[in-house]
Parts: C-alpha cells; sequence; structure tokens
C-alpha cells in the first residue's frame, strides 16, 4: 500500500492546478515567487515519493527549480493525480 504524504489534499490539489498552467505554456512560463510554496511542496512529494531522477534535477546546482518543473511537467502531473486518488479524504 502506498504510503500517505504528509501534504493536504487542498496543497495537491493547488499544485496540480499549477503543473497545468506550466504544461500549458511550458516554456514561456514565467516565474512568479508567490508560488514558490508550491515548488517546494513538489520537491517534498518528489522526496516522499522516492522518484530520484526528478530529485536529483532539483538539487542539480545552478539550474533553477522551476526548469526542472517544466522538465519533468507530465510526470509531476500524475504523481500529484496519484497521491490525490491514494490519499484517504
Amino acid at each position: 500500500m502506498p504510503e500517505p504524504t504528509s501534504l493536504s489534499e487542498d496543497l495537491l490539489s493547488e499544485m496540480y492546478l499549477f503543473l497545468e498552467q506550466v504544461s500549458e505554456v511550458n516554456e514561456d512560463t514565467e516565474y512568479d515567487h508567490s508560488k514558490e510554496y508550491l515548488v517546494e511542496a513538489i520537491k517534498q512529494l518528489v522526496k516522499e515519493k522516492g522518484l530520484t531522477s526528478i530529485d536529483e534535477d532539483f538539487e542539480t546546482p545552478f539550474v533553477h527549480p522551476m526548469i526542472t518543473v517544466q522538465k519533468w511537467v507530465e510526470e509531476l502531473k500524475t504523481t500529484v493525480r496519484e497521491t490525490l486518488l491514494e490519499n484517504p479524504h
């Protein structure tokens, strides 16, 4: 059975909407500092789920985390969606 995440359902939903927006405009995404908490939550979820390839990309020096979000947006959307479905409501 998958481990439940420490992230709230509301935050996961917000993360998914953010990733949807990123996937629509991808390379044209402008970084918005007010969304930093969502990027940090995505990084936390990646660690909790053991997604090492994505986690390693987040840890790459001199690469902005938003670049990693853009690169992995489809995989991240799938992970957030699956996490929403597996967490008890």
